[in-house]
């Protein structure tokens, strides 16, 4: 199964957000927003085992503290595998931190902060994802053969979330969402 741009709306479904999320051009383009009252997310129509994704990002411009733009794949169960890559806002002028998660067979705490580079900036422009320097991304090698499950077998779908973490996500929860700027939006082209 291959998704491209302008086929968003025949790959994937909108699943939560109250109208907060929605396609437009056609489906060449997703939007989620995030106001006081409701957030929203998406996810792919269909699960994959394996491949490759190419997705370009639109964050949060200016003001971003506390919120959380997530981009994962995971699969369903007790046991499910996830990959999380997690744009958390700051603010302006400071760079978004990404927070980056791998759960393997329900264990997760792999957690990993870094500095992303990724500047909010008052006109947002679309970032790539497979712009973002590898360093910056956790290495999870297969370690199986000394007991470390590794996330191999089980299909997943591709989500994305657009939420407010004020009370963890900056600062450790010091540096409140400014609802004074919402609604906040994000964009991606899959």
């Amino acid at each position: 199964m291959v998704a491209s741009a302008g086929s968003l709306n025949t790959n994937f479904d909108i699943t939560w957000g109250d109208g907060c999320a929605k396609m437009v051009n056609y489906g060449e383009l997703l939007i989620l927003s995030l106001d006081k009252a409701s957030s929203s997310g998406f996810h792919s129509k269909n699960e994959y085992l394996f491949g490759k994704i190419d997705m370009q990002l639109k964050l949060v411009g200016g003001n971003s503290a506390g919120t959380v733009t997530a981009y994962y794949l995971s699969s369903k169960g007790s046991t499910w595998n996830e990959i999380d890559f997690e744009f958390l806002g700051n603010l302006s002028g400071d760079p978004y931190i990404l927070h980056t998660n791998v759960f393997s067979q329900g264990k997760g705490n792999r957690e990993q902060r870094s500095i992303s580079g990724l500047i909010p900036l008052q006109i947002s422009t679309p970032i790539p994802f497979s712009g973002i320097p590898s360093a910056l991304c956790e290495e999870f090698k297969n370690s199986e053969s000394i007991g470390v499950p590794f996330p191999k077998n089980q299909p997943m779908r591709i989500y994305s979330s657009f939420w407010n973490a004020d009370d963890w996500s900056t600062g450790g929860g010091l540096l409140k969402t400014d609802w004074t700027q919402a609604p906040f939006t994000a964009s991606c082209l899959v």
